[in-house]
C-alpha cells in the first residue's frame, strides 16, 4: 500500500465543508480500543502530545459535523494514543468518531523546539545543494518507520526522495524557503 503524502491529504481535505486554511491537522481518530469508550488517534505531527496537552478543548470534525471535546486520558499505545474523552463512555459512542479528524488553528500550535519543523512549512520550499546548485521543490513529506522521507519535484518534472535526516538535510531556512541538501551519488538519477 503506498503511503500518501502530507500534500495530498491536506489537498484533499481542503475540498472539505470547513474551511481549515488557517488551521493545521494534528491527528486522526482511526480506530477504538476495548469497551469504554477509548480511541485510537494517528498523530500527523511529531509534537502531537505537547499540542494535545496544550489545549483545553480538542476540535473534533467529522464530515459536516464538528465538536469540541476534553480530554480525560492520553496514553501513548505504539506509533497511536489512546485516548479517553469526556462525554464518549462505550465502544459505540467511539466507533462513531472512527475516521475524525483532529485540526487546530494555528494561532494554537505550540512552540517548537530548535530542529522541529511543522511539514506544512516545508512543502513548497526550494530544495538546493550545499554548491548552491537547485534540485527542485518539495513536494510531498512521506512518513516511513526509520525516518520521514522528502519527495523532492525535480525542475525536469523528476522525483526523488531524500531521507529527512541530517546526513543529508544540512540547513532549513523556513524563512526564505529554502532546504540545503548534501546527497550521495547517484540519489538525484
Amino acid at each position: 500500500m503506498k503511503k500518501k503524502g502530507v500534500k495530498a491529504i491536506l489537498e484533499r481535505r481542503v475540498k472539505r465543508v470547513f474551511d481549515h486554511k488557517n488551521d493545521v491537522l494534528i491527528g486522526k481518530v482511526v480506530g477504538v480500543h476495548g469497551v469504554k469508550g477509548d480511541v485510537k488517534v494517528k498523530p500527523e505531527s511529531d509534537v502531537f502530545e505537547r499540542q494535545m496537552e496544550s489545549l483545553k478543548e480538542i476540535p473534533i470534525y467529522r464530515g459536516t459535523k464538528k465538536e469540541n471535546l476534553k480530554i480525560e486520558s492520553m496514553k501513548p499505545y505504539k506509533d497511536l494514543y489512546i485516548i479517553k474523552f469526556e462525554g464518549v463512555n462505550d465502544r459505540t459512542a467511539a466507533e462513531e468518531r472512527i475516521g475524525s479528524e483532529i485540526w487546530i488553528d494555528k494561532s494554537n500550535q505550540v512552540e517548537l523546539e530548535e530542529g522541529e519543523y511543522y511539514f506544512s512549512d516545508l512543502l513548497g520550499c526550494k530544495v538546493i545543494t550545499e554548491d548552491g546548485r537547485e534540485i527542485g521543490k518539495i513536494a510531498e513529506i512521506l512518513e516511513q518507520p526509520a525516518s520521514h522521507v522528502l519527495e523532492v519535484e525535480k525542475t525536469d518534472g523528476k522525483r526523488i526522495l531524500i531521507p529527512f535526516i541530517e546526513q543529508f538535510v544540512k540547513e532549513i531556512d523556513l524563512k526564505n524557503k529554502k532546504i540545503v541538501v548534501s546527497l550521495l551519488e547517484g540519489m538525484e538519477e
